[in-house]
């Protein structure tokens, strides 16, 4: 049999080429696992809300208010007892994505401690549907039980509005 070069280098390199990918997955598993260990994967629970998103959870009620965005209004009342929270209200879409026909969005409502660090996550509000035929429903209406230490409320949101061949992302963080 003769010596091929060509064959010879063919052979190295698939070798090479499947080390690098191997040690390309080991680095992507690593960062997948590292995210997960970091509280990354599990919502917001233990991170710090933006101070324009802290609604104080007074004791008694009913308390009304609008908590608002370009993309969305949340008009809500809510009443608190001890551990309890009781929260009704309505989502309105805002200028931005007003009139788009489809929608598919969350909100979602967090219990703060007194330093606006999450203790807890809720989701208030979802919806998938489409407003041609009016599928979509605005309102919502809540009990919980909060968990204690929890002395104030934020909401985030996330969705995406299409209509046709176009479509808009959407989101704000706590």
């Amino acid at each position: 049999m003769s010596y091929n070069p060509i064959k010879k280098r063919y052979n190295t390199w698939n070798v090479v080429h499947k080390k690098v990918v191997f040690i390309l997955f080991l680095c992507a598993s690593l960062l997948l696992l590292t995210g997960c260990a970091s509280n990354g994967w599990l919502g917001w629970q233990g991170r710090l809300t933006k101070t324009d998103n802290r609604v104080p959870l007074e004791l008694g009620g009913p308390y009304a208010d609008v908590w608002q965005t370009r993309d969305i209004a949340i008009q809500y009342s809510f009443v608190r007892e001890q551990d309890r929270l009781m929260i009704d209200g309505q989502v309105k879409r805002g200028k931005r994505i007003k009139y788009f026909h489809r929608l598919n969005a969350w909100v979602w409502i967090h219990f703060l401690d007194s330093n606006g660090y999450v203790l807890e996550s809720r989701r208030l509000w979802a919806q998938n549907g489409s407003d041609v035929y009016w599928q979509i429903r605005y309102s919502f209406k809540r009990d919980w039980q909060i968990p204690p230490d929890t002395t104030a409320m934020g909401f985030s949101y996330s969705g995406r509005a299409k209509d046709r061949d176009v479509w808009w992302d959407f989101w704000r963080l706590p």
